[in-house]
């Protein structure tokens, strides 16, 4: 299908309603603004999103993180047990008391620290054990830890991690640098892109989205990635 920019806000309810239900299994971000921009109203279940953020920022990182916080938010609202998440995160690099004040219950997170020779393999298992809301896999690291992966050679993997979560409803988060260059794309099912150009500014972007839904650069307060998420009320 051909790529298409979307239509404005306020066409965009009718848009995704003509889409269902293809566009009905999805975890919400927990913050508005960023899950209008996303077909559905979040990052979908069953398929891989790459979070894609300027260096160093830690912008991936902490939309993920409340992600994961809002898919435990959903549970709950059902009546249910907090959602069980995974961070995969071969740097060793993330911070408890951080996730935690973005609303992230650390008892039902699970954290895996493979190598980075063994991470396209951990990550995968994780994934096919369909027993995760949410599976965040962080090929960047943090500045004085970067884990040195090239994404290069990642587009078999992003195969292997789509066919595991397809059964699943997993939805699986791979974090990369928006800077990183690469000769073809990952084939992931939706890319967003992440930029901080100035302080307290955030613009993000769909890059690729597998129903063609791309948009321009959307401009947001960064403030909203560090309010705790608020769970889906529909």
């Amino acid at each position: 299908m051909i790529a298409r920019a979307l239509p404005p806000p306020s066409d965009l309810a009718a848009l995704r309603k003509t889409l269902e239900p293809r566009l009905t299994r999805v975890v919400g971000t927990g913050v508005p603004s960023l899950d209008e921009l996303l077909a559905g109203g979040g990052f979908p279940r069953g398929q891989v999103s790459e979070l894609a953020a300027s260096a160093g920022l830690g912008l991936s990182t902490t939309l993920a993180l409340l992600t994961c916080a809002s898919a435990s938010h959903e549970a709950r609202s059902r009546g249910g047990d907090g959602a069980l998440c995974a961070f995969v995160d071969p740097s060793a690099s993330l911070h408890g008391p951080g996730a935690l004040a973005l609303g992230v219950e650390l008892s039902r997170l699970v954290v895996a620290r493979p190598d980075a020779a063994q991470l396209a393999k951990a990550a995968v298992k994780i994934v096919a054990s369909g027993a995760f809301s949410v599976a965040v896999i962080d090929t960047c690291g943090v500045p004085g830890a970067p884990t040195g992966l090239e994404l290069a050679q990642w587009s078999r993997v992003v195969r292997r991690l789509a066919l595991a979560a397809e059964p699943t409803d997993t939805a699986v988060l791979l974090l990369t640098r928006v800077e990183a260059q690469r000769s073809l794309p990952l084939p992931v099912s939706l890319r967003l892109e992440l930029h901080a150009p100035a302080p307290g500014e955030l613009i993000a972007r769909v890059a690729k989205e597998r129903g063609g839904l791309v948009t321009g650069p959307r401009r947001l307060a960064l403030g909203e990635l560090h309010a705790r998420p608020r769970a889906r009320t529909a």
